[in-house]
């Protein structure tokens, strides 16, 4: 079978929230602003970009681009700047063509932003088509599986008005099975601390507590929170401080004792090394429709099991980004949990169905990826394509 690369298509997708809640005045202010980092920026809706690549045989592999907030960017990358590149190549050799795209802007210093979401895109579409052309399941070829299903954690409990609303929302995703949840945090200190004991009560033991700042604050305020979360017994503190600062995020680890997580909106390895150099995170949290595909989370991850880190993908994104990180989670050892976000998200949940097991999402067994998406809800969805 030949894996000669005959076409490489880019197609955006977007779901708005007034289209899913039939108008802009009915959609909650809870789901405009989820988290701080939405403030200046609301939340509008759920986008993506999907990648196609075909072969001259006709075999098809499709990966995701992150798509926020505009999905028409890395479409249009995919489309003008990486297909020509593409055209005519070996999609089997998935490591030189990852190489090939990098080294294309490196020079530029584009070596981050929406041009690896554009190249993480046609990473996972690569790999896709390479499991499909073997008949085996992409964590077969990576070597897995270590395990069949991957343990995950519900994600978010929004910006919610009362500490009642917020408790509410931690029993819902209980009752649905989960054993872990994630708490938005970053409207104030002592906001914070009231919603997150409320939530600690609510959950007494049932489930473990995460809380996610969203880059809120400063070192000081970002170790007196944590201080003060480790006596409600969080479990996880994600992105206290910018990301930018990760001299501020090594004082952080230092002076708390909750594990300490970051990474959601880094790229490549490189950027991962500054973290770990540092001892600045106890987790990592590559986003691989962002970070630059499976090719680069598999080099990500055997960086961080030399410091002991754990690998948490982050889990936002369409129902191939779930796919791709828990074909990729199966595979690799140092991921002990992911990420299941649970906003309104018809990219996510009609694309595909995955099936949650007591607390832990089945890893699907087909060929790539493992999935098979819905024609008719990508049409539905579509509004750009390059």
């Amino acid at each position: 079978m030949s894996l000669t690369i005959a076409s490489v298509e880019a197609v955006a997708l977007a779901a708005p929230f007034a289209r899913l809640y039939g108008g802009a005045d009915r959609v909650p202010d809870w789901l405009l602003t989820p988290a701080s980092s939405h403030r200046v920026l609301p939340r509008l809706g759920q986008y993506t970009t999907l990648v196609r690549i075909r072969t001259t045989d006709g075999l098809e592999g499709i990966g995701e681009a992150y798509g926020l907030p505009e999905p028409r960017v890395t479409a249009t990358i995919v489309g003008s700047l990486l297909a020509p590149m593409l055209l005519g190549r070996d999609a089997g050799a998935s490591e030189a063509l990852w190489e090939l795209m990098f080294g294309a802007q490196a020079a530029a210093g584009r070596t981050g932003g929406f041009y690896l979401e554009a190249i993480s895109g046609v990473d996972l579409a690569l790999w896709d088509l390479r499991g499909k052309a073997a008949g085996l399941p992409v964590h077969r070829l990576l070597g897995g599986p270590v395990r069949t299903t991957v343990p995950v954690y519900a994600s978010p409990i929004p910006f919610l008005p009362s500490t009642v609303e917020s408790a509410e929302h931690a029993l819902s995703f209980v009752d649905a099975g989960f054993r872990a949840v994630k708490l938005k945090l970053g409207r104030s200190f002592d906001t914070d601390v009231a919603h997150a004991a409320a939530v600690a009560a609510a959950l007494g033991g049932k489930a473990a507590l995460k809380v996610d700042l969203n880059c809120a604050y400063d070192v000081k305020t970002a170790i007196r929170l944590g201080l003060a979360l480790e006596e409600l017994g969080v479990r996880w503190l994600e992105e206290p401080l910018t990301t930018d600062d990760v001299a501020g995020l090594a004082e952080v680890r230092a002076a708390v004792r909750i594990p300490v997580v970051t990474g959601e909106s880094e790229f490549s390895r490189y950027r991962y090394r500054d973290f770990l150099l540092q001892r600045a995170v106890d987790v990592v949290m590559p986003n691989l429709a962002r970070a630059g595909g499976i090719t680069e989370a598999r080099r990500i991850a055997a960086l961080c099991s030399a410091f002991h880190v754990d690998v948490s993908p982050h889990g936002v994104g369409s129902a191939v980004g779930v796919a791709a990180a828990l074909q990729f989670a199966a595979a690799t050892p140092n991921v002990p949990v992911y990420e299941y976000n649970r906003l309104p998200n018809p990219l996510r949940d009609d694309l595909a169905a995955f099936e949650l097991r007591d607390g832990e999402l089945v890893v699907p067994d087909g060929p790539g990826l493992g999935i098979t998406l819905d024609e008719e809800e990508i049409v539905r969805y579509e509004v750009f394509r390059a």
